[in-house]
């Protein structure tokens, strides 16, 4: 093997740590998107749910049926 050979083949061994640092470094960053996207969606639906949990409370308070409340 010549010098040349020999720094090429030392070359490459260095570069493949390195793309396969760069594709655990893609995959964590794709996770933590997909993370923050459940997270957003979780957020909406406990926001979604409070809303819910405060008209069922209006309601009791009110007295009215949902009877009432449909054709109000």
């Amino acid at each position: 093997m010549t010098k040349r050979e020999q720094v090429v083949a030392e070359d490459m061994k260095n570069q493949q740590p390195a793309q396969e640092t760069e594709k655990e470094v893609q995959a964590i960053a794709q996770a933590r998107v997909a993370y923050e996207q459940l997270i957003e969606e979780i957020r909406g639906y406990s926001r979604q749910a409070r809303e819910l949990r405060e008209q069922a409370a209006e309601l009791q308070q009110s007295g009215r049926t949902d009877f009432q409340v449909r054709d109000r």
